[in-house]
C-alpha cells in the first residue's frame, strides 16, 4: 500500500514537470523559432528541478521546521551564487558541443536573467513546501478528528455498557431474592409430602446460593467452600436419578487457600455430563488434596458408550482460560489423559 502511494506521488511529480516543461518550451518556441537542442534543454531542466527539490526538502525543511529564519535569509544569497556558478560552468561546457557555437561573455543582462530564473524556481519550491505542509497538517487534523470521533463512540458504547451492567446488577440483586424465596416456599410445601424432594430443593438452594455469592476482592473464593459446593452438587445429582451413581470423592489436607470460584466444579460437571457412572467396577473418582502450598485435584471416569469423547472440550477450554487469567504459567499445571474408555484430569495449583 505504501509503495503504491509512493509510486503515485512520483507519477504526479513526473506529469507535473512534463506539463510545465512542455508549456515553457512551447512558449519559447513561439517567441524564438530557433529552439535549443533537446539534450541542452534536459541539462538546464535537470539543474532547475534539482534546485527545486533541494531548496524544498533540505533548506526549507530544516530552517522553517527549526524556526531558523535568519539562517534561511543567509542561505538564499549563497544558493543564488552557487546557481550562477553552475549556470556559468554548464554554459562553458555546453557551448563547444553546439552545432553552431556562440560567443559567451556574461554581462549584466545574463546575470539578471539567471538570477531571476533562480528566484523563479525558489518561489515555486517555497509554494510547493507550504502546500505539502498544509496537506500534512490537514491530514493530521483529519486523523485527530477521526480519533476524537472514535473516542466519543467508544465512550458512548462504554456508557451504554455501564447502563446495561447497572441494570443487570439490579436484576441480579432482585432475581436471586425472588429465586430463594420461591425455593424456600417449595421446600416448605413439599417437606411433609416428599422428604427426598425437599432435600433436593434444599441442596439446589445451597448450590445456587454458592454460585451467586460474592467473592473476595481478588475474584477468588475459599477452597473449603468450593469443596463443600462440589459435595452438595454430587448429592443433588444422586437425588436426580433412580439408580445409584458410582462416584468416590476423597479430600485430604487442610483445604485452605483461595481459588477461582466454580473452577473445580467445571471438571466435576464434565464427569457427570459425559461420564458413565453406572458401572460399579469402574467408579468415577474425584480427589482434592492440599500438600504444603499446592492444590492437587484429580478426576477420573469411564466414558459413556457411543459418546466419542465429545463435549469435554468446551468446559476444559473455559477452565484453561480462567486459569491463565488468574495464574502465571509456572503456578499451575493442567494435564488431560484420555483414551477410548476413560477420561482423567490432573490439576496442580500453587495456592497463595
Amino acid at each position: 500500500m505504501l509503495k503504491r502511494v509512493k509510486y503515485r506521488h512520483i507519477l504526479y511529480h513526473v506529469l507535473g514537470w512534463a506539463v510545465f516543461i512542455f508549456y515553457e518550451v512551447s512558449l519559447v518556441t513561439l517567441i524564438n523559432p530557433n529552439i535549443t537542442a533537446l539534450w541542452e534543454w534536459m541539462i538546464w531542466y535537470t539543474l532547475n528541478i534539482g534546485l527545486f527539490y533541494f531548496f524544498a526538502h533540505v533548506v526549507l525543511h530544516y530552517t522553517l521546521r527549526h524556526n531558523k529564519l535568519l539562517l534561511l535569509l543567509e542561505l538564499v544569497p549563497a544558493i543564488i551564487g552557487a546557481y550562477l556558478l553552475m549556470q556559468f560552468g554548464i554554459e562553458k561546457l555546453v557551448n563547444p558541443l553546439r552545432e553552431t557555437p556562440r560567443g559567451f561573455s556574461p554581462d549584466k543582462i545574463w546575470y539578471l536573467r539567471v538570477t531571476w530564473r533562480c528566484f523563479y524556481f525558489l518561489s515555486f519550491s517555497t509554494a510547493y513546501w507550504f502546500l505539502r505542509q498544509t496537506i500534512k497538517n490537514q491530514k493530521r487534523i483529519n486523523q485527530m478528528e477521526l480519533e476524537r470521533l472514535q473516542a466519543e463512540r467508544e465512550k458512548a458504547e462504554l456508557e451504554k455498557g455501564l447502563i446495561r451492567s447497572q441494570n443487570a446488577l439490579l436484576q441480579a440483586q432482585i432475581s436471586p431474592h425472588l429465586l430463594f424465596n420461591t425455593l424456600n416456599f417449595i421446600y416448605n410445601s413439599v417437606q411433609d409430602v416428599s422428604p427426598k424432594a425437599s432435600e433436593g430443593v434444599l441442596l439446589l438452594s445451597e448450590v445456587m446460593h454458592y454460585a451467586l455469592q460474592r467473592v473476595h476482592d481478588d475474584g477468588k473464593t475459599d477452597l473449603q467452600h468450593e469443596v463443600e459446593h462440589i459435595e452438595k452438587y454430587i448429592a443433588l445429582n444422586q437425588l436426580r436419578f433412580s439408580y445409584p451413581l458410582h462416584l468416590q470423592m476423597k479430600c485430604s489436607g487442610r483445604l485452605q487457600g483461595k481459588i477461582p470460584p466454580l473452577l473445580l466444579l467445571t471438571f466435576v460437571e464434565n464427569t457427570f455430563k459425559h461420564g458413565d457412572l453406572t458401572d460399579p467396577s469402574q467408579a468415577a473418582c474425584i480427589s482434592v488434596a492440599h500438600q504444603q502450598d499446592m492444590l492437587h485435584f484429580n478426576t477420573s471416569n469411564k466414558k459413556r458408550k457411543h459418546h466419542g469423547g465429545r463435549g469435554y472440550g468446551i468446559g476444559i477450554q473455559n477452565a484453561k482460560t480462567r486459569l491463565s487469567e488468574f495464574y502465571d504459567e509456572q503456578d499451575y499445571t493442567l494435564t488431560i489423559d484420555e483414551d477410548e474408555h476413560r477420561h482423567a484430569v490432573h490439576l496442580k495449583i500453587k495456592l497463595t
